[in-house]
């Protein structure tokens, strides 16, 4: 336990102090996460409304503005549940930022759970028709088939030096060999993605809506669905953040402000957001490569070659 002295010099304790100079020092602080030197999340004991605990994320200020921008211009504007925002501070020996946050428990998003499903569909169709227009004035980044290209491009370099590790026998190099047949594969048809979501509305996408950050809870008798973490957030097409919830009921949801866009284009577009979603998941892969193991990689570059065999064979998007 740290003693309250202590406690006021931990850089986070001093950044909330900055945002609520009223508050009293934290019962403890618990590191979540520390990437490197620029990342960083704790947890902050006792001190948000009603006593519950504070999340507190420290970032470089491109990203920490993205989630500002989104938790005091946007997501206030929702009538839909949304985490509570504490504020911002920024670190005064550095560049760095600090985002304070509710602290969200509760079950974690299951995209398996038909009512999950649901329930992510009837929040996701009601956010993107709002924010339709909203989102685009706001200037966030373009989430556009480009933005997914440039990340396979930037994952399959990668990939491609890795076989140069001494560790890769045969049995890995046939996986490798299979990934650079996927991703001639995704070139080939890159195209017809493209057509599809340009043929759609863009609008307010979460950029990385998985279980981890997606968390479900009971409100007034109903599974609601409460998305945080949004500094992926940008304005395009909705196709990743829809890839993993129930297309019809989104389409009931969204159809009354987009009249035009068939539940047909809506199957192509989620299948298409899977291939988005694997284009995120290689990205975080490549970056990970000289960190982990030959196999803690196999195993997640085998997962990819699985989802991207599926899909490619399956072609949803042409029928």
């Amino acid at each position: 336990m740290i003693n309250s002295q202590n406690m006021l010099e931990h850089p986070a304790v001093t950044a909330w102090m900055e945002v609520q100079p009223e508050s009293r020092v934290p019962q403890r602080v618990e590191l979540i996460e520390e990437s490197d030197s620029s990342q960083m999340a704790v947890r902050l004991f006792g001190i948000g409304l009603g006593e519950s605990n504070i999340i507190a994320k420290r970032s470089l200020p491109d990203i920490t503005r993205i989630e500002r921008l989104l938790y005091e211009e946007i997501l206030p504007n929702l009538s839909l549940p949304t985490v509570h925002y504490y504020g911002t501070a920024h670190e005064k020996e550095s560049e760095l930022s600090w985002l304070f946050l509710e602290d969200v428990s509760g079950e974690r998003y299951q995209p398996n759970n038909t009512e999950h499903r649901i329930a992510a569909a009837k929040w996701l169709g009601s956010m993107n028709t709002y924010t339709e227009h909203l989102a685009k004035s706001a200037q966030l980044p373009l989430r556009d088939t480009d933005h997914y290209m440039k990340l396979l491009r930037n994952s399959r370099k990668k990939i491609q030096s890795f076989r140069s590790n001494p560790g890769i026998d045969a049995d890995k190099i046939q996986l490798l060999n299979v990934m650079e047949t996927h991703y001639e594969d995704l070139d080939r048809i890159w195209e017809q993605f493209r057509v599809i979501c340009n043929g759609n509305p863009n609008t307010l996408v979460h950029g990385d809506f998985i279980s981890k950050n997606v968390a479900v809870r009971i409100i007034e008798n109903r599974i609601t669905i409460l998305p945080f973490d949004w500094e992926k957030a940008g304005w395009g097409s909705p196709a990743e953040d829809i890839s993993r919830v129930d297309i019809p009921t989104y389409w009931n949801r969204v159809q009354g402000s987009w009249p035009e866009l068939s539940i047909g284009a809506l199957n192509r577009l989620a299948a298409v957001g899977k291939v988005f979603r694997c284009a995120v998941y290689l990205d975080w892969i490549s970056t990970q490569l000289e960190e982990r193991t030959i196999e803690q990689s196999m195993y997640h570059l085998q997962r990819c070659k699985i989802w991207l065999t599926d899909l490619i064979n399956s072609s949803p998007w042409q029928n």
